[in-house]
């Protein structure tokens, strides 16, 4: 069967026409039987066919060709890269278009021919199967720009899933600590407008105090009102803790230990009951903006934590201790960090 060319492939992978072309021998459907034999002669191409007579041809220029065939005068031109090329002709200039199915002359339509199967047909008929190809092709790119438009919109809403499901597990994990911060902020808002509802019992020594007299005031509030000890037991204790180590950054503070005491006791008496724990809270809200004031950012945060080491020398803190210190921390604008995890392991 390969005789006939049955099997053989063009170059889009499609079945050539089914026909025999031999050295002297041609038969197709559409042509019949013919013998034919070519030579050449002084540039010219010679062709001697029983079916079709007798034809000379020229090649004139680049894809250009004229010829004689029976006498009559054939002009034969094809240009242009990939599959839309210009053709010439005594008739006149076309634009045709080479496809799966075959080739369609967009000016002349009639010229146009397609090859199903092997068979090839010409004019009309090729007109029909190309009106038929090109609304398959249509609906078939149509079908495969909506299947990979859905697949593209899947793709999209599995990426947006999974960005919005990180950002859920982001704002569920930041979500304790957001609370944290806004309920610290709501709490130091109170504290402010405390401190200023209560401005006229500020003792007047306040005005005068430095960093000894704050260091030492800070220091009362937090382990004397923190545990809910008497000011006068806890100034005796700190006296005796701060004479062990001279060198430390609250050293020169034990001096003022007893004039602040007094100081405090008299501010405490002029605010609030003695049991209630937001007015020392923001007591030692407004010792720590004046602290943050007056005491050198160099040597603030070193002093707080020698303040907090001294703290642990004399037990856990309690939780009013720890709610004193973030009071602190916040109008001090200070954060007080615990060693990080693996530390001193």
């Amino acid at each position: 069967m390969s005789f006939f060319g049955i099997g053989k492939k063009n170059d889009q992978g499609k079945q050539v026409r089914v026909e025999h072309r031999g050295r002297f021998l041609r038969a197709s459907r559409t042509g019949g039987l013919s013998l034919r034999a070519q030579a050449k002669a002084a540039g010219l191409s010679l062709t001697a066919n029983s079916r079709h007579g007798f034809r000379v041809s020229h090649t004139v220029g680049k894809n250009t060709q004229v010829a004689l065939q029976n006498g009559r005068f054939v002009l034969r031109g094809r240009y242009g890269k990939g599959p839309t090329k210009l053709n010439l002709s005594k008739s006149g200039v076309t634009v045709s278009t080479r496809n799966a199915l075959g080739t369609l002359n967009w000016i002349k339509p009639k010229r146009s021919s397609a090859t199903l199967l092997g068979v090839q047909v010409r004019g009309q008929n090729a007109l029909y199967l190309h009106a038929i190809y090109g609304v398959l092709a249509l609906a078939f790119g149509l079908l495969r720009a909506a299947l990979e438009l859905t697949r593209l919109l899947i793709l999209l809403a599995w990426a947006l899933a999974q960005l919005l499901w990180h950002l859920t597990m982001q704002s569920l994990r930041a979500l304790p600590y957001g609370l944290a911060v806004l309920g610290r902020s709501l709490r130091n808002q109170r504290l402010r407008f405390a401190a200023w509802r209560h401005r006229a019992a500020r003792p007047p020594e306040l005005a005068s105090w430095g960093e000894g007299e704050l260091l030492a005031a800070t220091l009362l509030v937090l382990q004397g009102w923190g545990r809910g000890q008497p000011l006068g037991d806890t100034r005796q204790a700190l006296n005796a803790a701060l004479a062990t180590n001279p060198a430390s950054p609250l050293g020169g503070c034990a001096e003022a230990l007893g004039p602040v005491a007094e100081v405090l006791e008299r501010w405490r008496a002029a605010t609030e009951e003695r049991s209630a724990t937001a007015p020392a809270l923001h007591r030692l809200g407004t010792l720590a903006t004046l602290a943050a004031e007056r005491i050198p950012p160099s040597r603030l945060p070193e002093a707080l934590l020698a303040i907090d080491d001294l703290l642990l020398q004399a037990g856990a803190k309690t939780r009013f201790q720890e709610q004193l210190l973030s009071v602190f921390c916040d109008f001090a604008a200070l954060r007080l960090v615990g060693p990080e995890k693996g530390e001193g392991q």
